[in-house]
């Protein structure tokens, strides 16, 4: 579900991703750290305090490296290597980081198939948002289990929903029906569609696949599923305050805590979840 989707269905700012609506934000925030103002990089600290802060981490699909510099600033590792394809992400990475007297983060253009393959073992391998453009997840996952020290950590903060293949017509049917339900006001397109981006063949390739995988090579120590089931799909089909024609903020923001409540009652009832942080480690 990433930008050749959300680009089709017209105007979207990156900024305005379901999961940055503050409301949202603060909502997933309670869903797995039990407090609103607690991000799910400072309750990892809790779960494994003895093993924090990590002395070296890595980081896979690094992108411009925000979650780099999210677990410098919040103390969880001493040093974090961030590893991606993209050589324009990795520069911009390493711009945006710096280094300082005390360079505490590296950036690499590298396949991370390769990359763990001939890694030296790292204290914690985090994913956020990039495990699920993977494919043979048991495969994969036997790779970064290897890449852990014996008392390591891998960390995912993950969609773990259906893969783009496994869409079905009760939830479109799910969905289309809450949207219908909405103020016109708010309604910006006439239907929701299935979330597949046709132009990224990797996006959600074996995502259903992820929460197993990573079973049957690691000991779960903390899971918090933290829902996505219905706003992450209509979210972006919303007409905000600040498009053309948009709502009243009041309006538009009462929508989205009505979609919170729902989902918090979904995930009461055991709905399987679409978006997960796991802590684990190796088996």
């Amino acid at each position: 579900m990433t930008a050749g989707y959300w680009s089709d269905l017209g105007t979207y700012s990156w900024d305005e991703l379901w999961m940055n609506h503050r409301f949202v934000r603060e909502r997933i925030n309670r869903r797995v750290t039990g407090d609103p103002g607690v991000w799910p990089i400072q309750w990892l600290a809790g779960v494994v305090p003895d093993r924090v802060p990590f002395p070296n981490a890595l980081n896979v699909g690094c992108g411009m490296g925000h979650l780099e510099r999210s677990l410098l600033d919040h103390r969880v590792v001493a040093h974090v290597t961030g590893i991606d394809t993209s050589a324009a992400a990795v520069e911009e990475a390493g711009r945006l980081t710096g280094g300082g007297g005390e360079k505490r983060a590296s950036f690499v253009v590298a396949d991370a198939w390769r990359y763990l393959r001939d890694c030296d073992p790292f204290d914690a391998v985090f994913f956020h948002a990039s495990l699920h453009h993977f494919e043979r997840l048991p495969e994969f996952l036997g790779l970064v289990r290897r890449a852990l020290k014996p008392r390591g950590i891998l960390y995912l903060d993950e969609y773990v929903g259906p893969a783009r293949d496994e869409w079905s017509w009760q939830h479109l049917a799910r969905w289309n029906l809450a949207y219908r339900r909405l103020p016109a006001a708010v309604r910006r397109t006439k239907i929701i569609r299935r979330p597949i981006n046709r132009e990224d063949p990797t996006e959600a390739v074996a995502s259903s696949g992820i929460l197993p995988a990573v079973s049957a090579h690691f000991r779960v120590l903390a899971r918090r599923d933290y829902g996505g089931n219905l706003l992450a799909p209509i979210y972006p089909n919303l007409l905000r305050p600040d498009q053309p024609g948009g709502p009243p903020r009041e309006l538009f923001d009462r929508v989205v805590l009505d979609f919170l409540d729902a989902e918090d009652r979904m995930l009461a009832r055991g709905a399987p979840t679409f978006q997960a942080v796991v802590v684990a480690e190796p088996r």
